[in-house]
């Protein structure tokens, strides 16, 4: 894995061939720095003017690939001409003229098995907030089709401890073999058993609004970025990993932290100027 600015020259002419650039950004840890709690994650002003710009670029197609709740994300961002994917990718709402010259229906995407697992969701949530009482620290956030329990600031309990109350609660009764577990940065995510994922987001948005000659470039610092990562190096494009290099990642580039991010996208934009 090489550092994206060591390498950018060899990379900026791809850029600049481009017929277009599909971007698919993460935004916790990748736009923001990871925060305590998850309304501290607040994006600069910086970051926010240079995705507007890009919003407004022909030679783009902005897309905010989030864990977060759609309306979570839409209103942290606020820009009202990109594709948003919340919860990993299970919803997605993106500008109509994007899609409509090839497909006008799917303008909004609901992942129709995970929309069923809203109530097995709110039934996870009662139980953890049971079993959970006695830690101090933790965070339920319940996201609709998905659930995230946050132990950044738990930091008198093993994660150990709160992943067997977690496994116990999703084990005990109706939910139990309906849901997964996966852990990020001091979270435990909770997901409906299903083969969706942000890759699975990113290849959809590919085949609704995507054109030969187009790049398509993913940023992501977690777990859960991976699966963006590999399809990425599969149709040949550009995989970002935010963060230390790591060998276990699939990602092909690494940038050390958000603001680096921020001003690689600066460079990119001057690329299609």
């Amino acid at each position: 894995m090489r550092h994206l600015f060591q390498c950018w020259h060899d990379l900026a002419e791809r850029v600049k061939k481009a017929t277009r650039i599909l971007l698919f950004l993460d935004y916790d840890g990748t736009l923001t720095p990871i925060a305590a709690s998850p309304e501290m994650a607040v994006l600069s002003s910086e970051s926010r003017e240079v995705l507007e710009e890009i919003s407004h670029n022909n030679m783009f197609r902005l897309v905010i690939v989030s864990g977060r709740s759609l309306d979570d994300i839409k209103m942290l961002i606020g820009l009202e001409n990109i594709t948003y994917a919340g919860n990993h990718g299970l919803e997605i709402e993106c500008p109509p003229y994007y899609c409509q010259e090839r497909s006008p229906e799917t303008t909004t995407f609901i992942h129709p098995i995970a929309r069923q697992f809203k109530p097995d969701m709110k039934r996870l949530e009662q139980k953890l907030k049971e079993r959970l009482v006695g830690i101090d620290g933790l965070l339920i956030e319940n996201k609709g089709l998905t659930l995230s329990l946050h132990y950044r600031l738990a930091k008198r309990t093993a994660p150990t401890t709160i992943e067997k109350l977690l496994l116990e609660a999703i084990e005990d009764g109706e939910i139990k073999n309906k849901l997964q577990v996966t852990e990020g940065k001091k979270v435990f995510e909770v997901k409906p058993l299903v083969d969706w994922n942000k890759g699975k987001a990113v290849e959809w948005l590919m085949e609704i609004y995507g054109t030969p000659g187009d790049l398509p470039i993913f940023a992501g610092d977690d777990v859960t970025d991976e699966d963006g990562f590999q399809v990425l190096r599969r149709i040949g494009g550009i995989s970002i990993l935010i963060g230390e290099a790591a060998p276990s990642s699939t990602a092909d580039y690494y940038l050390d932290s958000p603001e680096q991010l921020y001003h690689w996208l600066e460079q990119l934009l001057e690329e299609r100027r």
